[in-house]
């Protein structure tokens, strides 16, 4: 009798964990945690053709040989198209480089970014030295301007340049919500 108590006790703990279990709601998915795609996506055109040229000089160091040089450098991207259904934002680029164009059409596909991160411009005109066989050089970058770094497979980068910080954060976080609902991102568990 007394082991019927316990297995019937038993018996019913596990139909209530059971019931509760099942009351829970399960998480929500990315596309219940904001904007929807479309939205996120007009954001981003928005914004980014609101841009307009951004003119900078970056001042350089040479730690090897002590050399200073300036570089003065005008960048204006539009015709910002951030296509929803195609998972895809494309932009026009002219970077001017002290006097020298360079005129570039860009592709983002969402689906093949795998981070997205804002640097200052002394960060990423040391970073575009060093990558140019220039280790020893560091940049200061007048005014102030900021790039929205967007890392793709393959080690591909795309840089978005921003006179302004704030707009530079709230663009990435819009992008890291259309990449999330696109299907892109680090896939990596840890």
């Amino acid at each position: 009798m007394r082991n019927n108590i316990y297995i019937t006790a038993l018996a019913l703990l596990l139909s209530a964990a059971a019931s509760a279990q099942t009351a829970v709601a399960p998480p929500p998915q990315p596309a219940d945690n904001g904007p929807s795609l479309a939205v996120t996506m007009q954001f981003i055109q928005a914004k980014m053709n609101e841009v307009g040229k951004i003119n900078f000089a970056a001042y350089t160091h040479d730690n090897a040989n002590g050399q200073d040089f300036v570089d003065q450098i005008s960048v204006e991207s539009g015709n910002v198209v951030a296509d929803p259904a195609a998972c895809r934002i494309s932009y026009h680029r002219t970077l001017i480089n002290n006097g020298a164009p360079t005129i570039k059409d860009f592709t983002i596909n969402l689906r093949d970014v795998l981070n997205l991160s804002v640097i200052t411009g002394d960060m990423a005109v040391t970073q575009a030295q060093a990558e140019g066989g220039h280790p020893a050089r560091n940049s200061r970058v007048e005014p102030p301007i900021f790039v929205l770094v967007v890392k793709k497979a393959g080690n591909q980068e795309n840089w978005i340049y921003l006179s302004d910080e704030e707009m530079a954060n709230r663009i990435a976080k819009a992008m890291v919500h259309a990449v999330e609902l696109c299907g892109g991102g680090n896939k990596e568990p840890f």
